[in-house]
């Protein structure tokens, strides 16, 4: 592959799209010969699912991946695509202005200053009011993303605007297989730095079992207390297994 080549365009463009619209995306993108693919460990939201079609994207039940372009009018094949054709991480890529294994000659680039006031506005963040709705965070852009260890107890904090939307998140710290090591200053730095209203705290089990220890239950109200001090509001502890459970919910979070 050669980001020279003519039918290299528009697979190039598309991840350009992919990054600059769907960056939490772009990351798990695989361009394999001239197609993009997407795998995800997690069925996508609706809302995901929506802006892929719009960019052009469809599901290939057989691969089981999100693909583009369609393809449909190739004659089917018993070899495995990725058998036949190189296969390059969108990310690497980008790293190197061009696809691995690539010569082309120095382009110059554009860079450009965003203002703050450019950014995505709170209307296009994602809302996380309810237990439900963290969890569906958790498994789109946590549970999918390289640093995440599904073997090992995942700390992670949810930074919430005063309307309760996610303006990013936050991976604490990684324990060991039923063991976390968290302290309030660690919780609290990544809120304090992104001046968020609320927090909601949560973390996975490895062993499926979403019901929380007497030690899930210590921290969290040590939490809540370094919370109160400081006026940020913890909103939630969910915990993550095969479902999910809100300490909250269980009347936790009562004086």
């Amino acid at each position: 592959m050669n980001d020279n080549d003519p039918s290299m365009t528009t697979t190039l463009a598309l991840l350009d799209r992919l990054k600059s619209e769907m960056p939490e995306i772009w990351g798990e993108a695989q361009v394999v010969g001239k197609w993009v693919w997407l795998e995800f460990a997690m069925p996508p939201l609706e809302n995901v699912r929506s802006k892929l079609k719009e960019l052009g994207f469809h599901w290939n039940a057989t691969r089981k991946c999100w693909q583009h372009p369609c393809g449909l009018t190739r004659p089917w094949s018993f070899r495995h695509p990725k058998t036949v054709y190189p296969v390059v991480p969108a990310a690497a890529l980008e790293l190197n202005d061009s696809p691995a294994g690539s010569v082309s000659e120095i382009k110059a680039k554009e860079f450009k200053v965003v203002a703050l006031r450019e950014c995505p506005l709170p209307e296009h963040m994602q809302v996380c009011d309810t237990p439900q709705k963290a969890a569906d965070y958790w498994r789109l852009n946590i549970a999918t993303n390289p640093y995440f260890n599904s073997d090992c107890e995942c700390f992670v904090v949810l930074m919430l605007n005063t309307r309760r939307r996610v303006k990013g998140h936050q991976l604490v710290t990684i324990g060991t297989m039923d063991t976390l090591l968290v302290h309030p200053r660690e919780v609290f730095r990544g809120a304090i730095v992104a001046g968020a209203s609320a927090i909601v705290m949560m973390h996975n089990h490895p062993s499926g079992e979403p019901q929380p220890s007497e030690a899930d239950i210590k921290v969290t109200r040590d939490l809540i207390r370094a919370g109160q001090i400081i006026k940020i509001e913890v909103l939630d502890h969910v915990i993550m297994g095969a479902s999910h459970c809100s300490l909250r919910e269980l009347g936790y979070f009562t004086a």
